[in-house]
């Protein structure tokens, strides 16, 4: 009988609730603030580090996922007698995360040899974009489904999910060097906000608009022309330290003019919201398959 064991970085955003209840293992990214080094989840609130993140003159840094902390977790569903083993990590083009956990089950194989199956998904994105599939992957499991089943459906998932993300003040992306001081001097004086499409495994500026107001509208126009069947979908709300009316006024709009299903909303953590900036803003839907 098989014994699936899921786990995912904590990048993915899930939910304390939600992780308690599936029995979701999470591995920390650790971050460091002038001195002080804490681990994502567990030793600081999304909340609180939008705080720290606009009081703080450095950027803080993070720090991958090492394959000793994998290796020990395999070991771990080992001695439960775990037959499987599902991971789901963070993009691998922005962290080195999936690969220490690759190199981890190498090294479980030499060790342990072939008694345990160990499968290993880069989400190619971040937050609950593929957290949200984490927690499908557990309640199917929970539900009695087979291991290559609840594989199947992340694969499927993973390749037709994306997102598109605006960031209301560009003061956080010039003091990282993200963007030049002239720049940002520009953007700022034009009141210019930037729309980024994230798509398999890439962050790339698709649009930017004029004014705050003009944001969700830029985010409305861009998810209703790629999304597929909304009525079918949850929209996924991701955000950080931004003006409740303009949440909400999104959700609504995603609603009424696109058509979702529902809405739900996640905020977006420490280890995603430190390349962003505190005051972004984003919606997760499913589309095409990639290429």
């Amino acid at each position: 009988m098989e014994k699936i064991h899921i786990l995912t970085d904590s990048s993915a955003d899930i939910p304390q609730e939600q992780v308690e209840a599936y029995g979701i293992e999470i591995v920390p990214i650790s971050l460091t603030h002038e001195g002080r080094t804490f681990r994502e989840y567990y030793d600081i609130t999304a909340e609180e580090y939008w705080k720290l993140l606009e009081d703080s003159r450095e950027i803080p840094t993070t720090a991958m996922v090492t394959p000793t902390v994998f290796l020990d977790s395999y070991r771990r569903a080992a001695e439960r007698g775990c037959t499987h083993v599902l991971g789901v990590l963070i993009n691998d083009k922005g962290s080195g995360t999936y690969q220490a956990a690759c190199l981890a089950r190498d090294m479980f194989r030499e060790e342990y040899g072939g008694g345990m199956h160990i499968e290993l998904f880069d989400s190619a994105t971040y937050t609950y974009i593929y957290g949200h599939i984490v927690v499908m992957a557990a309640s199917l499991r929970d539900q009695g489904d087979s291991f290559d089943a609840i594989v199947s459906l992340v694969r499927s998932r993973l390749s037709r999910v994306e997102a598109f993300l605006g960031v209301y003040s560009l003061k956080h992306l010039k003091k990282s060097g993200r963007i030049s001081g002239g720049a940002a001097f520009v953007g700022e004086a034009l009141g210019l906000k930037p729309i980024s499409h994230v798509y398999d495994g890439g962050v790339q500026v698709c649009d930017k608009v004029r004014g705050e107001k003009a944001l969700v509208s830029g985010l409305i126009r861009k998810v209703s022309a790629r999304v597929q069947q909304p009525e079918k979908q949850t929209a996924i709300l991701l955000y950080g330290a931004v003006p409740g009316e303009r949440m909400e006024e999104l959700e609504k709009r995603l609603r009424t003019e696109i058509g979702f299903k529902a809405v739900i909303r996640c905020p977006i953590g420490p280890s995603v919201i430190t390349n962003t900036g505190p005051q972004a803003l984003a919606v997760a839907f499913y589309g095409q398959p990639h290429e």
